[in-house]
């Protein structure tokens, strides 16, 4: 069997990509466990607990293993706090460089990366495709900008494949991962369902859009992995959205909450300076290139998620 490496394997979404990847391939995860849960990792995969910052020891993992493909989720994720710690969101950069370094070393031929659409920053237009420019508004996303260049920079020179996904709001769940510093809308409506916190604070009701909330493109997670093992085997190196293609909007998504699972109590706050009002992928090219559909519903994505929180409550 062929090897894949995953990084950031027992984190949301790598841990539920390794358990789809395990029966197909050797799994080797790496994940330095700030955010991620051992527990979730499949028991087939080699588990390593490092710091992709690590390059020592990361280069050591690779030279026991001769390793096929990897996987790249490992990440600082939070757009606010990297906004006020640099230090710690640049290791997404010196990270990737680490490894990229070792797969140049060690004669591995591919990498999936989990890139952002965070890197459009304010589009100006309503349903953004690859093509729209980039323009990221916070350090979070500016690091993701330049690892897609590094990453195109070493498949030039070295010849690494390559294909980078920038994703839209990935929601949904599978493994019951709960995610211990929620910043994304649905863990947050989860956690005023539950009582841990008071209510939902929905930023703005004056954006240009139908009811006036923003209006974003939700992925079910078992979505977004399904184009990453497709991606595998495609021979094509450049940038894919993943998203839905469809727009929902707060208050949409407040509504749908309410109607599936109770009412809860929410507020309309100021609008955040840098928040895009309308925020939907194109998902054409994924569809093209990957023969790639989404087929999970904002119901599925919703229950999903309730049903991990429940899971612990």
């Amino acid at each position: 069997m062929e090897t894949i490496l995953v990084t950031g394997g027992a984190g949301y979404i790598g841990s539920i990509t390794v358990k789809e990847l395990v029966d197909k391939y050797n799994v080797i995860v790496v994940d330095n466990l700030s955010k991620g849960k051992r527990e979730l990792v499949d028991k087939k995969a080699i588990f390593y607990e490092a710091d992709l910052t690590n390059k020592e020891n990361l280069q050591e993992i690779f030279k026991e293993h001769n390793i096929n493909y990897v996987m790249h989720f490992a990440s600082y994720k939070a757009v606010g706090e990297s906004m006020s710690n640099a230090v710690k969101y640049s290791d997404n950069l010196i990270g990737t460089i680490n490894l990229l370094n070792a797969m140049v070393k060690y004669n591995v031929p591919k990498i999936i990366f989990s890139s952002s659409a965070s890197v459009y920053g304010m589009p100006n237009k309503k349903i953004i495709d690859e093509q729209t420019e980039l323009n990221p508004i916070n350090y979070y996303g500016f690091t993701k900008q330049e690892a897609e260049k590094i990453i195109e920079y070493y498949h030039k020179i070295h010849n690494l494949q390559y294909i980078s996904f920038r994703y839209f709001n990935v929601a949904g769940d599978v493994l019951n991962y709960i995610d211990p510093e929620a910043n994304n809308i649905f863990p947050i409506i989860m956690e005023v369902i539950q009582g841990k916190r008071d209510k939902l604070t929905i930023f703005g009701n004056d954006c240009p859009t139908p009811d006036g909330t923003c209006v974003r493109d939700y992925i079910h997670v078992s979505d977004l992995i399904d184009a990453h093992i497709k991606a595998l085997k495609v021979d094509y190196n450049g940038v894919i959205n993943l998203g839905t293609g469809k727009g929902y909007s707060v208050i949409e998504l407040v509504n749908a909450f309410t109607e599936l699972i109770k009412p809860f109590k929410y507020e309309f706050g100021e609008r955040r300076e840098g928040d895009p009002a309308f925020l939907v992928a194109s998902n054409q090219k994924a569809k093209d290139i990957l023969g790639w559909t989404p087929k999970k519903t904002l119901k599925e994505m919703i229950l999903s998620t309730y049903n991990a929180y429940n899971s612990v409550s």
